[in-house]
């Protein structure tokens, strides 16, 4: 059997990508951490970690990560079934890989809800939609918000619905540089504003709209949701953003659709194939929260 103190640091190490981290949290030293992890990997007979920077998990490391994670949510069901074997404040921990634009608008109320309704903190992994199926694929998640329809092995797939985007520009910015109208020639001209350097919605919208290969304009580079809506309204960029996001500017006449172009972007929820109540309250949140907001893929 496992020995539980040496799994938990090993996983932690592996969660955070970091020593020094893993032992911040769980109240240790670096040195002990580093003494439990020698010991569980001399005890399994082979490594979990590479020690490089970033720290990286082995094949074995990842499926010890994934055992910790099922472990922590069976352990959160029998504390509520059994309350009485609960010793202080225990709060469970969820962790969810989540894109920076789903955060900001339909997801916002994801983590309250899981707190007051199921007592768990989330511990949220920010990364591009067309990446987070890696962190449910490498274990540090147990729920990922992913592009991808297709199931991960091991997982359950769920369409959530479909991200709407739209062009925004202070009516400023529009008098300025699109008088005469959205075109190749004017958005050549004209500064735009990335996610980061490699912003593939920028790209697909104004490749497949405007026929524009990256960098054939200029553009600012804000890795920010929120700061893309603030740039637009500062009237120094025109910007490609989820309408939520872009609704109370336009309301408020701060923000103007200079063309009637929008893109749709399917979200799908992967979460792991496992039998659990809790997960399964878990994912009802998440269905509800999404399907509450966002479009339907179909209707």
């Amino acid at each position: 059997m496992l020995d539980y103190k040496l799994l938990q640091a090993s996983a932690e190490v592996i969660r955070h990508g970091s020593f020094e981290k893993a032992a911040r949290d769980l109240g240790l030293t670096q040195s002990a951490i580093s003494q439990r992890v020698k010991l569980l990997e001399d005890r399994l007979g082979q490594p979990l970690i590479i020690r490089s920077k970033p720290i990286a998990a082995t094949d074995a490391g990842k499926r010890l990560l994934q055992h910790y994670q099922r472990v922590n949510l069976l352990e959160r069901e029998l504390y509520e079934e059994l309350p009485e074997l609960q010793s202080g404040s225990h709060f469970g921990q969820i962790a969810i890989a989540v894109n920076a634009d789903s955060l900001a608008t339909w997801f916002v109320n994801v983590p309250k809800r899981l707190f007051e309704e199921l007592g768990l903190l989330a511990d949220l992994t920010v990364e591009d939609e067309a990446l987070n199926h890696e962190a449910l694929q490498a274990g540090t998640v147990l729920g990922a918000i992913s592009l991808r329809a297709k199931p991960i092995q091991g997982c359950r797939v769920r369409s959530l619905g479909a991200m709407r985007y739209i062009m925004v520009a202070s009516p400023a910015f529009c008098d300025r540089y699109f008088a005469k109208g959205v075109s190749a020639d004017t958005l050549r001209a004209c500064p735009a504003v990335n996610f980061s350097r490699h912003d593939e919605l920028q790209n697909q919208y104004l490749s497949q709209y405007f026929g524009l290969a990256p960098g054939e304009f200029p553009a600012h580079t804000v890795p920010s949701s929120q700061g893309f809506v603030t740039v637009a309204e500062q009237g120094i960029a025109y910007a490609v953003v989820e309408e939520h996001q872009a609704a109370e500017g336009v309301r408020a006449g701060r923000l103007v659709q200079p063309c009637p172009h929008a893109i749709e972007r399917p979200l799908y929820w992967h979460h792991w194939n496992m039998k659990s109540g809790l997960l399964a309250q878990v994912n009802d949140i998440v269905l509800s929260e999404a399907r509450h907001y966002l479009p339907q893929i179909g209707n």
